[in-house]
């Protein structure tokens, strides 16, 4: 293959990946603000500035689309935050980044947890569950148990099941963030996550 004809694939392929990243942007927008029941392709693609067509050309219909959606908001929210984590020195700083890092990603992107809630609620077979849970939770407790085993290797957390502390953890911060979902004026998320930060230094402290 000729180096023009690499650099034009590579032109194309970078073309291909914005405009996919803009579909999902905008289906996300519209989940947010109708509900996904009534994001259809055409109000994706009016939200998005493409025709249907251009979404027909780059998804193979609405299904793929909305998981590609999925993908998208776990790994822009598990990139962010990872970024933040890798920044701190010593599983405390660690554990503190991880959560105020959580807090600070959904301030920041309310569509995106507004458009996940409601895609979480829509699966209706145990299966779909079952994979959501895989491609959400899994990642996430895995993530926080490496910090908390790396705080034990330290000695600066006490000996305690990482697994379940792990689960706790992730749980409490999704907590808050259904709550603030639902009503976003009845939930301060800059406290929240200063008071899970006091909560859960204090019991891994060892």
């Amino acid at each position: 293959m000729s180096p023009k004809v690499q650099q034009l694939g590579t032109k194309v392929s970078i073309v291909e990946q914005f405009r996919r990243r803009q579909i999902v942007q905008g289906a996300i927008s519209t989940i947010a603000g109708h509900g996904l029941a009534h994001a259809s392709l055409s109000r994706i693609a009016a939200e998005a500035g493409v025709s249907r067509g251009v979404i027909s050309y780059h998804f193979d219909g609405r299904d793929e689309l909305i998981e590609q959606v999925v993908t998208a908001l776990f790994t822009d929210t598990n990139r962010y935050i990872k970024d933040h984590v890798d920044r701190a020195e010593g599983a405390q700083a660690k554990l503190r980044a991880f959560i105020e890092s959580s807090f600070a990603f959904m301030a920041a992107h309310r569509a995106n947890f507004v458009a996940l809630v409601d895609i979480w609620g829509s699966f209706g077979s145990p299966q779909a569950k079952r994979r959501f849970n895989a491609t959400m939770y899994d990642p996430c407790r895995r993530h926080v148990q490496s910090i908390l085993r790396l705080g034990q290797s330290e000695g600066c957390f006490r000996a305690f099941d990482t697994s379940t502390l792990a689960t706790t953890i992730q749980g409490a911060i999704d907590g808050v963030m259904l709550q603030w979902v639902f009503d976003e004026s009845a939930v301060d998320l800059a406290a929240c996550s200063a008071e899970l930060v006091a909560m859960f230094e204090g019991t891994t402290r060892a």
